[in-house]
């Protein structure tokens, strides 16, 4: 049987070379049989390990769909010779992913992308092309779910900036980011990644009910929540609240937001969308009295304070009354005073401890309306 490639032309030898070689007595061989059967031998060994796929198999794949690849490289002696390639001779595989030809058919085949993605030459590439192949990637299913599917490689992708802007414009991208641990996971570990996301309105829009992992670093990372903020804060303005909903109900969420410095910026200079809407929506009313003291005292609000304003009532006691936490002071009310509409005039923005209060005087009883959020 004549061969029409060197794939073939391999397969046929290694068959016959072993059918000659098994079939050889060598206990009663004479010397020519010897020589001649330990050359096979040696051709054989060559014959074997030889990177059979260069430049002529991949002229082979230009004929061949994405399906026949596949079926090509379920032979086991075909796909560790490709798995070579990938690996020692990676430039040749470079570059058929710039062809507009071959770029398509490797990108469909499940197990020539597998090992492309097994290969670090290839990922440090990719890292190099990110960009470059983000809607190639994107236009095939299958090559999507193994690309988002590998921390390896989504780390790659999450550490490039236009790559990264790209991904979040894209409804594919999106959508399998969203099944996939590893690509969160590699955006959530991605200053970068988080960064640009912060500035995407399709990716917030996206992402924000489905990967709170991502959000909560979205939101706990000095920069990248401003931008987050603010975005939340435009569709407050817009008229669209879910998403504010939905980030303060999450209890990872509300815990980022401690000890971010990002957050008091944002909140109190560009995001004022986002914080009236909380103080309308989500301020607690406590109304309850507490005995003078110039003392600190537990003032009987728990958790974090992410704004807070007060009010006060008529009192019986004498002096100011001063609510703080830790040393930051958030109000005072003076004695006898009446109780005014709760405003956002008293605040304080940022993640302070449960709060105090002490008064001037350390005598009688102060009834008051206090209004808070506490995270």
């Amino acid at each position: 049987m004549s061969s029409n490639n060197l794939a073939e032309f391999r397969d046929q030898y290694i068959a016959r070379a072993k059918t000659l070689l098994q079939g050889t007595d060598l206990a009663n061989a004479d010397s020519k049989t010897l020589i001649l059967t330990g050359a096979v031998f040696g051709g054989l060994d060559k014959v074997i390990n030889a990177p059979l796929i260069g430049r002529d198999t991949l002229a082979l794949f230009d004929a061949m769909t994405s399906a026949d690849i596949d079926v090509w490289l379920a032979d086991a002696s075909h796909r560790s010779v490709w798995q070579r390639l990938c690996s020692d001779e990676a430039k040749t595989i470079q570059v058929a992913l710039q062809d507009d030809v071959l770029r398509p058919k490797l990108l469909g085949s499940a197990l020539a992308w597998t090992d492309i993605l097994a290969s670090s030459v290839m990922q440090t590439w990719i890292q190099t092309k990110a960009a470059y192949l983000v809607p190639y990637i994107a236009a095939i299913p299958g090559c999507l779910t193994l690309t988002a599917s590998s921390r390896t490689t989504m780390d790659k992708f999450a550490s490039v900036q236009a790559a990264m802007t790209l991904i979040f414009a894209s409804t594919n991208w999106l959508n399998a980011i969203a099944i996939n641990t590893p690509a969160q996971d590699a955006i959530g570990a991605s200053l970068t990644a988080l960064r640009e996301l912060g500035k995407s309105g399709t990716g917030m829009t996206a992402l924000y009910t489905k990967l709170t992992a991502i959000m909560v670093f979205l939101f706990a990372d000095a920069t990248a929540s401003i931008d987050a903020w603010n975005f939340v804060s435009s569709e407050i303005t817009a008229g669209r609240t879910a998403m504010a909903t939905t980030l303060f109900a999450d209890a990872g969420i509300r815990t980022a937001l401690h000890g971010n410095t990002g957050i008091t910026t944002a909140l109190t200079t560009t995001a004022t969308g986002l914080y009236q809407w909380l103080f309308t929506n989500k301020m607690t009313v406590l109304s309850r009295s507490y005995n003078a003291n110039t003392a600190q005292q537990s003032a009987g609000i728990g958790g974090k304070f992410l704004t807070l304003a007060m009010a006060g009532t008529y009192s019986s006691g004498t002096g100011i009354f001063y609510l703080i936490s830790t040393t930051s002071q958030f109000a005072t009310t003076p004695n006898g005073s009446t109780s005014p509409a709760l405003t956002t005039a008293n605040k304080q923005v940022g993640s302070q401890n449960g709060a105090q209060y002490f008064t001037d005087a350390s005598t009688g009883i102060f009834y008051m309306s206090i209004g808070y959020l506490a995270i």
